[in-house]
């Protein structure tokens, strides 16, 4: 948690519940010279002084060690529905997230954006890991909505209904059952191991704004193609919150 803290982590559910700096109420700090800062506020609104805590989450230790920490915690939700989706662009994705926030507004827990060359090296090096969709895609969003109430399957249906009236989605297939469930976000899991058998491999991870993340996208890859004839990029990740995993595998 101290680790978590110290980058500001974020993750696959840093769109619905956000990155670790707003997980925190209250920190305790060990400073430099031995001094303990107890900072450990259970206050959702604190107008007692500084804001101390937010110079120490994200500074990676530098200005001191996060000891113990005072969290927020979020209930265990009734539902949870996964989707997995085909499209042509990230565009396209933006698009979809635009749909999914109206839809789902805060159900919407993940939205994780995948080129088609994560899904080639995941099936080829990956154990047990298959396309979930019969037809390949440029694109892929792995997408999850859960819910206080039994409604997140009537809410996503709604969403991929949305996006396929309006052009956007392609193809999709919703999880039946854990065990599917479990199988969509292996393939997102494994999508990093998966490039090591590829070769080398150089990895970014970059936050733009959301709105930026499809022109980041494109500019990237062609200049990577410009710089580096042959060279394979393999972007993704959270586009609910900007944070793309950019990375770029050696030439076959």
């Amino acid at each position: 948690i101290g680790g978590n803290l110290s980058t500001n982590a974020g993750g696959t559910g840093a769109l619905a519940f956000g990155v670790a700096r707003e997980m925190a109420l209250g920190l305790e700090v060990v400073l430099a010279d031995g001094r303990v800062l107890n900072g450990l506020s259970k206050l959702k609104k604190d107008n007692t002084g500084y804001d101390l805590r937010n110079l120490f989450i994200g500074a990676e230790g530098t200005l001191g060690i996060i000891t113990a920490a005072v969290l927020k915690l979020f209930p265990k939700p009734r539902s949870v529905e996964t989707a997995f989706v085909g499209l042509k662009t990230p565009a396209d994705a933006l698009k979809l997230l635009a749909i999914s926030q109206t839809e789902a507004a805060g159900s919407l827990t993940s939205f994780e954006l995948l080129a088609e060359i994560c899904i080639d090296m995941c099936v080829k090096h990956g154990t047990d890991i298959r396309d979930p969709l019969q037809n390949r895609h440029p694109w892929y969003v792995l997408m999850e909505v859960s819910s206080s109430r039994d409604d997140a399957r009537a809410t996503l249906e709604t969403i991929l209904e949305r996006g396929m009236e309006n052009g956007i989605v392609d193809d999709a297939v919703i999880a039946a059952n854990l065990q599917q469930r479990v199988a969509f976000w292996k393939l997102r899991e494994v999508i990093s191991p998966a490039q090591k058998p590829e070769g080398g491999s150089i990895k970014h991870d970059i936050s733009v704004p959301v709105a930026a993340v499809p022109a980041f996208i494109e500019e990237a890859n062609a200049a990577i193609v410009k710089l580096m004839p042959g060279a394979r990029p393999v972007p993704f990740g959270h586009l609910g919150d900007g944070n793309i995993h950019y990375n770029v595998s050696q030439p076959v």
